[in-house]
C-alpha cells in the first residue's frame, strides 16, 4: 500500500469517526432537551395544582366576606321618624314639653321629601358598594395572573439552573 492510499484510508476512517461522534453529540443533545422539559412540565404542573387550590381558598375566602358585607350592608334598618313617631304613639318616649295647647297626641309621620332623600341614599350607598366589589374581583384576578405568572417564572428559573448545572441537577 502506497502512501496516498493510507493517508485516504486514514480520512475516511477519520470522516466517519466524526460522524460518529457528532450523531452521539446529537442523540445526547436530544435526551437532555427531553429530561429539561420532562422537569419543566413537572414544575408547570405542580405550580398549577398550587394556584389552583390558593385560587379556590381565595375565592371562597373572598365570596364569605362578599355574603356578609351584602347582608349587613342590605339589612333593613328602622328610620328614626318611624320608630320615634311609633314609640311616642305607644308611649315608650314622652315629648319633653307638654303641649300647651290641645293636640291629638300624635308626632306627624316624616315628609315625603326627607323619605325620598333617605331612599336616594340607600340607592347610592348601594351601588357603592356594588362598585366596590366589583373593584375588589378585578384587584383578585390581577392578583391570581401575576401570582400565575410569577410561578412560570420561577419554574423557568428552576429548568435554567437544572440545564446548566454541571451534575445535570
Amino acid at each position: 500500500m502506497n502512501l496516498e492510499t493510507k493517508l485516504i484510508a486514514f480520512l475516511v476512517l477519520l470522516a466517519a469517526f466524526l460522524a460518529g461522534v457528532l450523531a452521539f453529540g446529537a442523540h445526547e443533545r436530544a435526551i437532555g432537551a427531553a429530561g429539561v422539559q420532562s422537569k419543566w412540565d413537572a414544575a408547570v404542573a405542580s405550580a398549577k395544582v398550587t394556584s389552583a387550590k390558593q385560587t379556590l381558598e381565595w375565592t371562597q375566602q373572598f365570596s364569605t366576606i362578599a355574603t356578609h358585607y351584602q347582608e349587613q350592608s342590605h339589612a333593613q334598618v328602622p328610620s328614626i321618624a318611624d320608630t320615634v313617631a311609633a314609640d311616642v304613639r305607644g308611649g315608650s318616649i314622652r315629648l319633653r314639653d307638654e303641649p300647651t295647647q290641645a293636640c291629638p297626641g300624635r308626632v306627624p309621620d316624616a315628609s315625603a321629601g326627607a323619605r325620598a332623600a333617605d331612599a336616594a341614599a340607600t340607592a347610592a350607598l348601594a351601588q357603592r358598594v356594588a362598585d366596590s366589589i366589583a373593584a375588589v374581583r378585578v384587584g383578585d384576578a390581577a392578583d391570581a395572573r401575576e401570582q400565575q405568572l410569577r410561578e412560570q417564572v420561577i419554574a423557568l428559573q428552576a429548568a435554567l439552573r437544572a440545564e446548566r448545572s454541571p451534575s445535570g441537577m
